[in-house]
């Protein structure tokens, strides 16, 4: 067994239950359980109210009769906390709880109450995938000072929600291949898809309380006599003929469940799939007391085509001489979070996931707790510093002799290392003026925005008309510069044009037609067409307000009678942009 400066304490609240698991590690690759017991709250599972006081009763017991240490990591179940997957901009770490608090204020009702941390499922170097845990703060402060009068301490408050991706990694660190993890408890259920890459998420609203209450209102009995014999149906010590009640009941309430419970699965699968752009496993682990009802594996794996194993949270966990291979199979089932968290602690270079939603200002007092005796060393310290300088005054002055000396030679190095310096300093200001250039790139691209803009306006006063195409045409053209003395080369000027060509169309209505026989052509301008050259002044006009545009230098424009007979006056501008402010 490991020594008692190696251990600590795992306790995993469950809605039904509580467990107190004692973990050491040889801090190489070693997870050890020295000590396990579980035992079950006694309270009215309707009454969410009356958790807390059975859980500290529970863990009071626990502390009596395993004698466990006076501080422990708490774990709270999935339907005590909340949770949210987040989209937030990638930044650097120290800014990351900034960015995050930012985007849930956004989203999540009464963010100032809670107590908040993050877990970052995956970042591609421009967006990162949150997952947000929260609880509110009094309920954190009243959960702490219940498991304090309770004889244990808590160290941290964590969630269930994403411990079981340490198991995972820990029991089966080469499987290889995409999976997902599902954990069915009393109240909840929780859903993680995990990758090489990281994982995701979800907690649902379903969990074996469910199937307990449906068999409580269907037969009319209690909840706590429903629960024991739906209990004691699935473990098999409770045989009943086919033609009971209970059994015809069971039997239609545990397909509801498991109909119900495909269905979230498939939501989650779904959710999955858009998210991440590909296809979701094709392999399931389940574990939690709720995948203890027969024909949940049988059920999903047929409907989802899955291939579906039990989570084995013990498959690289050695067991303490002192528990019993029995103990052992019974909490089987319930281990597989306190795994996890274990899993967090005693490895951390392998960067195991978990958050801790102990409130800040107990965290700071837990904090000074710890710091009080190197404060108490360091006051002593303090108070003998006067004598130290009477004692080292030689040693300082030998130390400073051989700074000064260092200080020589190293300057030498430092006048090398100036013409380095110089040599980047022009470096950058090389990089400095591309940068320029690329800031003019962006500018065009507003006066993009402003030209077009000005376009429309000028559009929407003369009415009728609209553009049919638009072209950009670059070019340049060289002009040299003769020398000014002999011998001398001639300078090269370079001149950028630039066109814009509009072809649009205007609409003449029936009253710039009036006088036109019926199936006649109407005439050009310049054979007595006085309603073309009416509609041609219009299109002038639209040419001249776009040349009053401010990166418009000079605009032609040309008609062209085709479709007049149509209706349609087709026009096209050449428009010469200002090479001062180009497009």
């Amino acid at each position: 067994m490991a020594s008692s400066d190696e251990s600590f304490l795992v306790i995993n609240c469950g809605n039904t239950h509580v467990s107190a698991a004692v973990f050491s590690s040889d801090g190489d690759e070693t997870l050890l359980i020295d000590s396990v017991q579980s035992i079950d709250l006694q309270y009215d599972f309707t009454d969410e109210e009356s958790w807390m006081e059975a859980l500290q009763i529970a863990v009071k017991q626990l502390k009596k009769e395993s004698r466990l240490p006076g501080k422990g990591i708490f774990i709270l179940p999935g339907n005590r906390i909340l949770t949210k997957q987040l989209q937030v901009p990638h930044v650097e770490p120290a800014k990351q709880r900034q960015i995050i608090a930012v985007e849930a204020q956004q989203s999540v009702h009464q963010f100032g109450h809670l107590e908040w941390d993050s877990q970052i499922l995956h970042d591609d170097g421009i967006e990162a995938d949150v997952l947000f845990l929260a609880a509110k703060k009094e309920y954190l402060k009243s959960f702490y000072g219940s498991m304090k009068t309770a004889g244990v301490v808590p160290t941290e408050i964590t969630a269930s929600s994403v411990l079981d991706y340490n198991t995972f990694l820990h029991s089966y660190p080469d499987f290889g291949e995409d999976c997902i993890l599902l954990n069915i408890g009393a109240r909840t259920a929780n859903v993680l898809f995990a990758t090489p890459d990281g994982f995701s998420a979800r907690t649902i609203n379903i969990g074996g309380n469910v199937l307990t209450q449906n068999l409580a209102d269907a037969l009319g009995i209690s909840f706590e006599e429903a629960e024991q014999q739906k209990v004691d149906y699935c473990m098999g010590t409770l045989e009943l003929p086919e033609d009971d009640p209970f059994v015809e009941t069971m039997e239609l309430q545990r397909m509801k469940f498991l109909k119900r419970l495909n269905q979230e699965l498939t939501r989650s699968m779904v959710a999955y799939r858009n998210q991440q752009k590909k296809q979701p496993p094709q392999y399931l682990l389940i574990t939690g007391k709720g995948s203890l009802l027969y024909g949940l594996p049988e059920f999903l794996g047929e409907s989802q085509n899955l291939e579906i194993h039990h989570l084995d949270p013990l498959a690289n966990v050695s067991l303490d001489e002192s528990i019993s291979e029995d103990v052992a199979t019974m909490l089987y089932y319930e281990l597989s979070e306190s795994v996890g968290e274990a899993v967090r602690i005693a490895f951390p270079d392998r960067d195991g996931v978990g958050v801790n939603l102990l409130p800040s200002s107990i965290q700071r007092q837990v904090s000074m707790g710890r710091r009080k005796p190197a404060i108490y060393v360091a006051s002593l310290f303090l108070a003998l510093a006067p004598l130290y300088p009477f004692l080292q005054l030689h040693d300082y002055l030998t130390h400073y002799e051989q700074e000064v000396s260092k200080l020589d030679r190293e300057s030498g190095f430092a006048q090398k290392n100036s013409k380095k310096i110089k040599s980047n300093q022009e470096v950058c200001k090389q990089l400095n003026e591309q940068i320029l250039k690329l800031e003019g790139l962006v500018n065009t691209k507003n006066n993009w925005i402003i030209f077009f803009s000005d376009i429309q306006a000028n559009l929407q006063k003369v009415e009728d008309v609209w553009l049919e195409d638009l072209s950009l045409i670059r070019s340049e053209r060289q002009e040299i510069i003769p020398p000014k003395r002999r011998g001398e080369e001639g300078q090269v000027i370079i001149h950028k044009d630039y066109h814009v060509n509009l072809k649009g169309r205007l609409l003449l209505r029936n009253t710039s037609l009036a006088g036109i026989a019926p199936g006649a052509q109407p005439t050009v301008p310049g054979n007595g067409s006085v309603d073309s050259k009416l509609q041609e002044e219009r299109i002038l006009a639209l040419a001249d307000n776009i040349k009053k545009s401010e990166f418009v230098k000079e605009a032609k424009s040309t008609f062209s009678y085709e479709a007049l007979a149509r209706g349609f006056l087709d026009f096209e501008f050449d428009l010469t942009i200002d090479p001062e402010k180009p497009l």
